[in-house]
Parts: C-alpha cells; sequence; structure tokens
C-alpha cells in the first residue's frame, strides 16, 4: 500500500501569507504532507497579496488545489490560470467548477466549487475525497455532536455526497469545524462482482469534516490532516473492520411512490413531509410506519432484519439476480459467492462466511494460494508478544529491552550500563510509520518519545555512556510497527567516529548519508548521533535496502575498536601478560 498525507484547509479569503506561513509551521512539524486542498474562498475581496504569490515572495511548500466558495475568482487569477493550463503559480492550481482529478500519487479528487442551484449528475462514483464549499444537508442527522449554529446545508451537495460516496469530504460555508462520526455508504452497484468477498461491495464508510476561515478570530479549527491510502491501492479486505462509531448515512433517500405528484416536491431524496397518497412499495413510510425492504414486514429497521442475523441469509435467502455471475464457479444467476461450493474467506481459507465475519483472521490457509497476514510482533494484542522484556508502559509509547541486544552486559568494554542498556522505543498502536500516525496523536507521541529519549539519556551518562538512535522508515508496509532502536555507547565513541563509521559503510554499501533536513522523506534511514545531529538516507521505493544496516554498523565499530585496544595493550603494555 501506498499511504499519503493530505492537508485540508479553508476559506483563506485572501489572507495568502497567514495560509502559507501556517501551512509550513505545519508542514514541518507534522510532514512531510504530499498534498495541499484549499476548500472554500481562496481569494477574497481584498486581493492585495495576490501579487506577492506570482512573484514568489509568498511561496507555496507543497502541491496545492484550490477553489471557490461564495465570490468568484479575480479577473487576474482568471486570465492567469486561463494562459496556463489551471496553473497559478510554481505548485499553486485551481480544480475548476466542478469535476473530477486523479494526482500522481493515486488519489482521485471530486470538487464542487461556488452555490449549487441545480442537482450534478456527472461527478464519478466512489472517489477517495469530495471538496464542496457548501456543507451536504442533514449532515448532522444520526450525530452526537452538539453545533454552536443551525446548519442549513444544501440539498444538492447532499445529493451529490450520495451518489459519489466519497471516503472523505470537506466544506467550508459554515464556517466552523465540525468532524462528524463516520456514516455508511450504500452499496455501489458496479462493485457488486469485485475481488470476491471484498467489504466495499456492502459501502465504505465517509468522513465528514468542516472547516473553519484562515485566521478567524474565535480560534476554530481551520486546518485538518490525515493519512490516506488511495482507492486505488487498497486491498479487497480493506473495509472489514467497521470504523468506530460508524452510524447510518444521515442523507435518507426518498423513493416516489405510486400517486406521486414529481411537481409537488414530494418525488426526490430529501422531501421530509408526509406523501399525499399511500404506497403500496416496499419501503415507503405510510402514516410514519417503515416497512422493511427485505423481508416485507413493518416494526424494525432494514438493518434489525431478522433475516440479515444470519451472514449466510444475507445472501442465500434470495436467489441472486440473472446477471449475478459467481466469481468461482462463474455460473450466472445460480447462487451469490458465498454459497458456491469453491469460496473460501481469503483470511482463514473457510467457507461459509465473508472476510468482515472471518471467525479466525490469523489462522493458516489450507489448500490455497495465499497466505493470511501474520500478527505483529510488536503488538500487545498478540499473545506471542514477548512481554516479559517490556520494562516501561507509557500512554502512546512503550519501553522494552531488546530480545537481540548489540550490547553484552557481562562486557564492560562495550557497556557498563545494567543489562546492557540496548532497548526498543515502541507504538503502543500499530502504525508502520510515524507518518500513519494520526495528525492529532502525533504531538503527543512525540512528546513522551522526548521524555523517554531524555531520561534515556541521563542513565546511560551515569555509566559514563552516550546513545545513538537509528530506526528505519518504509510509508506503506504493512509487517513494520513503528519503534527506534536505542543503543549505549561508551563516551570515548564520540560523535565524529561514529558519523564516519555511518559514512564509510553507507558509501562501501553503495549509498549515501546526508545530515538531516527540517523535514524527513517518506522512506528512510535515520540514525541520531549522541551530539545531537542526524544523518539520513532517502530510501527509493524499489531499492532493497538492508533494515539490518544500523545494527551492521554498531557490531563492526565495537568489534573493530576493541579489536585495536587489545592489539595496542598487546604490544605496547607489559602488564597484558
Amino acid at each position: 500500500m501506498t499511504t499519503i498525507k493530505v492537508l485540508t484547509v479553508g476559506s483563506a479569503n485572501g489572507k495568502l501569507a497567514e495560509l502559507f506561513a501556517g501551512v509550513n509551521k505545519i508542514n514541518n512539524k507534522f510532514g512531510p504532507f504530499d498534498l495541499l486542498l484549499c476548500v472554500g474562498d481562496f481569494f477574497g475581496e481584498d486581493n492585495t497579496e495576490i501579487e506577492s504569490l506570482i512573484s514568489g515572495e509568498i511561496k507555496v511548500p507543497i502541491t496545492s488545489y484550490f477553489m471557490y466558495g461564495e465570490r468568484e475568482l479575480p479577473d487576474i487569477v482568471k486570465e492567469r490560470i486561463a494562459s496556463n493550463n489551471g496553473e497559478f503559480c510554481p505548485n499553486l492550481f485551481y480544480l475548476g467548477q466542478k469535476g473530477s482529478i486523479n494526482t500522481i500519487h493515486g488519489v482521485k479528487i471530486a470538487f464542487v466549487s461556488g452555490i449549487l442551484d441545480s442537482p450534478i449528475t456527472d461527478l464519478p462514483n466512489t472517489v477517495d475525497i469530495l471538496l464542496t464549499h457548501e456543507w451536504p444537508e442533514s449532515v448532522t442527522n444520526l450525530s452526537t455532536q452538539n453545533l454552536p449554529t443551525n446548519v442549513k446545508g444544501s440539498e444538492h451537495v447532499a445529493n451529490a455526497a450520495l451518489a459519489v460516496k466519497p471516503r472523505y469530504h470537506f466544506a467550508s460555508s459554515e464556517k466552523i469545524f465540525y468532524q462528524r462520526e463516520p456514516y455508511q455508504n450504500s452499496p455501489s452497484p458496479h462493485l457488486i462482482n469485485n475481488d470476491d468477498d471484498s467489504q466495499m461491495q456492502f459501502g465504505h464508510p465517509t468522513w465528514f469534516i468542516g472547516l473553519a476561515e484562515v485566521g478567524n478570530s474565535s480560534k476554530s479549527k481551520w486546518y485538518y490532516g490525515f493519512n490516506l491510502v488511495p482507492f486505488v491501492h487498497l486491498s479487497p479486505s480493506a473495509f472489514a473492520s467497521p470504523p468506530d462509531r460508524l452510524t447510518e448515512c444521515p442523507f435518507i433517500k426518498r423513493k416516489r411512490g405510486f400517486g406521486d405528484d414529481s411537481s409537488a416536491g414530494n418525488n426526490y431524496f430529501w422531501n421530509t413531509g408526509d406523501t399525499s397518497e399511500p404506497s403500496t412499495k416496499r419501503g415507503k413510510r405510510n402514516n410514519h410506519e417503515y416497512i422493511c425492504n427485505k423481508c416485507n414486514n413493518p416494526g424494525h429497521h432494514i438493518r434489525e432484519c431478522p433475516e440479515l442475523k444470519d451472514p449466510n441469509k444475507k445472501f442465500g435467502a434470495r436467489k441472486p439476480p440473472k446477471n449475478y455471475v459467481c466469481n468461482k464457479c462463474k455460473q450466472a444467476g445460480v447462487h451469490y459467492i458465498i454459497n458456491c461450493p469453491e469460496y473460501t474467506c481469503n483470511l482463514c481459507g473457510e467457507n461459509g462466511h465473508l472476510v468482515k465475519d472471518c471467525p479466525n483472521p490469523y489462522k493458516s490457509k489450507k489448500n490455497h494460494n495465499k497466505t493470511a497476514t501474520p500478527p505483529c510482533w510488536f503488538c500487545l494484542s498478540n499473545p506471542k508478544t514477548v512481554k516479559h522484556l517490556i520494562v516501561s508502559l507509557g500512554d502512546e509509547i512503550y519501553l522494552s529491552l531488546a530480545k537481540g541486544p548489540l550490547t553484552d552486559s557481562q562486557d564492560k568494554n562495550i557497556s557498563q550500563v545494567p543489562g546492557g542498556g540496548h532497548v526498543l522505543l515502541v507504538t503502543i498502536q500499530h502504525h508502520p510509520t510515524f507518518r500513519d500516525v494520526p495528525i492529532e496523536d502525533q504531538v503527543n507521541m512525540m512528546n513522551e518519545l522526548e521524555k523517554y529519549k531524555s531520561s534515556l539519556k541521563t542513565l546511560f551518562r551515569k555509566y559514563d555512556a552516550d546513545m545513538v538512535i537509528y530506526e528505519v522508515s518504509r510509508a506503506g508496509g504493512t509487517q513494520q510497527h513503528y519503534h527506534l532502536q536505542v543503543v549505549p555507547v561508551p563516551i570515548r565513541f564520540n560523535s565524529n567516529m561514529i558519523r564516519e563509521a555511518f559514512v564509510k559503510e553507507a558509501s562501501d554499501s553503495g549509498f549515501e548519508l546526508h545530515p538531516t533536513s527540517t523535514s524527513l522523506p517518506s522512506h528512510y534511514f535515520k540514525v541520531d548521533l549522541p551530539e545531537g545531529t542526524s544523518l539520513v538516507h532517502e530510501i527509493n521505493p524499489d531499492e532493497k535496502f538492508d533494515v539490518q544496516f544500523g545494527r551492521y554498523v554498531k557490531i563492526k565499530t565495537c568489534v573493530l575498536k576493541i579489536f585495536n585496544i587489545l592489539i595496542y595493550l598487546f604490544f605496547f603494555n607489559e602488564n597484558i601478560l
């Protein structure tokens, strides 16, 4: 999988210097981000800073896209983007009035600028991100969160969100920050025959986030950063586990019944009044009575239908349509794939259930050409994790002795620290890299990491030792669990010696180490030296980098240094014998 870091911001209203100054701070602290999306009005009534943006005085640090909200674009902006194919200045691009784009990272974005006064029917289905200026009508339905203002929203935007089914939807018209609980989308018809038992067949969740204005006086949050694996890189079972606090879709889709008058306004999605005529169609509300669309009986919602309690009955209780083709046996209209004799769960290799209902996802599959993903050795939920080595458990981080330590506690020439001192700092939650940690959790996690480092440094100094920290980070990895290796080194091994050892070994291995910059690349090896400086190597996605490189350098450095000391003593100290 490929993880992309995305940063979204609310209406800038022409405060371009303030916007990009804030973006720079966020990018340096939590980035690097791959994409910046500017929702709502990028320009405002006062556009005195446009020339600074064009001249490069105000720099755009990230590949950025903008739209408009309540105000049309200034003439100078229209002329410039028309002559430059949508590029306003380096790194800054105009999305357009409505449509969709696919970024170079594989992120599929749908967008609608301005105020909608008519329905939209030409947006793509199932996108990663939907950007609109207006909030969708009824988005607060079924939410437990209280808002300080009454939200009106747009009926047309709500219809668009229902049809597009984005994973993330950002809007700015209400000028407040609001992060709704994720809601469940309805199934996507074109996915029904794809990827065997993919949970995507049953509707993926959507997160809606409203953003405040940049530099607002109430200090309401105007930015939102998140990690995203684009749809194009997702595995079939990506949505097998529903997110916390998942609700039903807040957009109640109404269908026109017999006798409805299309001119009366009772024939579309969002009318909440009573229909003038009773309806005999299933699922129609008649005098506020709901009729289940599965069993055709009143008294319960479709999600509570007894026919859906048994996973097999979701498909087995009814015959599939004639055009449904089983992906296993390729028979049409005979049975759904879950009832096919050739079907087995992609996780455990057994039949009779879907991936999302798998009772034993870590069980090895028999006679199957795929293997289940083994549990992570660093996750505390794994019963095979070596928990007796854990020394300290924090809120975000735990500290553990190394299972295969580099330092020998019995050899005082290598380390006088009790137990050897080689430890690991590991995230409690499973995150492949620090980039994959949710933005809102990164601050607490970094603070706790620094506290652990400071405490370890104080401890090591009591035993005439300093420390070297190294890590390998590969964004998008599934088996790696973010952690740091902390190794004590005697004071006599100063930073220059250690730096030379790492640089030489890197050169011998065919790559280079460079002093770190303000931000780290997506894939990297990094070593922190005792004096506080760091060396970094950017790992190319297709590079075969030895994850044991840091361990190998430390072993070689310590062994050679001790060997040189023994040689010196042997030749120049008569008392050695």
